[in-house]
């Protein structure tokens, strides 16, 4: 199953997905499809009649595509193989999930053809055999500080994704384990803080009979081991995180393009701008880009974005202008 089985909560009870919400949802999987998958990376800036929600839902279109990925057991094994000394990762077991460290990978004493992870967990050094990886390991990304500090497992953080009754609703078991072992940014979102967590908290989504929030599918905070992206705010004075020039950031207004581009300024973008934006910020941005596009070798590629829309069979609402570009 994928975000467009969902349905969206009215007065009237739950109703198919908006177009805009749909085209939303289509426009991250073209960024992930085209951009981070295939590495053509893409630049956007769209005119909506409200910028509101809009940048969450392409980040769901993003997350989508990681949750919906059918990741072959043998990547996971490569992926657990190649764990170097040291590495950190989550173990749980009946009791608890803890971070544990990685000692080694070698093949197993007792069955032929099956690998042992080797960890230390606390004082202990356990062997995990190959065939409970899947069940009891969770891969952690540590190499950056800033990380370490959102990788804690503590009393107040859950681990891993079963915890979302949509998710688990949404999506096969086997789906969500198969995430947790490939932790990364697939998005940058930069806004407003106290309006991204209140448009996160509220209650739109309902798939057979479980109700959800657009925070059952967006994971930047400290409060889950597993995490698909990072939140900057628009107000921010100095970035400390490493940032990953390949992953696409969104700006969910044109406020958060003019104070924040300068801290990603090699990334591929998508800039929400809205009909009621104050003209002179519009004029601002719209001769930044002009000079962007003028100054460096880029290539106009909307309509190679049109053409895929009309391959999934989305209509581009009423009411909705873009420009694309490489």
């Amino acid at each position: 199953m994928t975000i467009k089985n969902l349905k969206v909560l009215s007065r009237k009870g739950p109703i198919e997905i908006p177009d805009w919400i749909n085209f939303a949802f289509e426009l991250g999987a073209y960024i992930n499809d085209h951009g981070i998958k295939y590495k053509k990376s893409i630049n956007l800036i769209l005119s909506l009649p409200s910028e509101q929600f809009f940048s969450l839902f392409i980040a769901m279109g993003l997350a989508d595509k990681t949750f919906s990925k059918n990741k072959q057991m043998r990547s996971i094994r490569k992926t657990v193989i190649n764990l170097e000394k040291g590495s950190r990762i989550i173990y749980q077991d009946e009791q608890s999930a803890r971070k544990a460290s990685v000692i080694s990978v070698e093949p197993s004493p007792v069955f032929e053809n099956e690998m042992i992870l080797k960890i230390k967990d606390g004082k202990i050094e356990r062997g995990i055999p190959e065939r409970y990886w899947i069940d009891r390991v969770i891969l952690l990304d540590e190499e950056f500080d800033e990380i370490k500090r959102t990788r804690k497992v503590s009393k107040k953080q859950q681990v891993g994704l079963d915890n979302s009754r949509l998710l688990s609703t949404l999506y096969t078991s086997v789906q969500l384990n198969k995430v947790e072992f490939y932790p990364g940014d697939s998005f940058y979102l930069v806004g407003n803080v106290s309006q991204i967590n209140e448009f996160m908290g509220n209650e739109i989504f309902i798939y057979e009979g479980v109700k959800g929030t657009i925070k059952d599918f967006l994971y930047f905070d400290n409060s889950n081991s597993y995490t698909n992206g990072k939140f900057f705010s628009s107000q921010m004075k100095r970035n400390d995180v490493e940032i990953n020039d390949e992953v696409p950031v969104i700006f969910s207004d044109l406020f958060s393009f003019i104070k924040q581009d300068k801290q990603f300024t090699r990334n591929p973008k998508i800039i929400l701008s809205s009909r009621t934006d104050n003209e002179n910020r519009l004029h601002e941005v719209k001769e930044e880009l002009r000079r962007e596009l003028l100054q460096s070798d880029h290539k106009i590629v909307s309509e190679e974005v049109v053409e895929y829309l009309k391959s999934t069979g989305v209509q581009i609402p009423h009411g909705i202008e873009f420009l694309a570009w490489r």
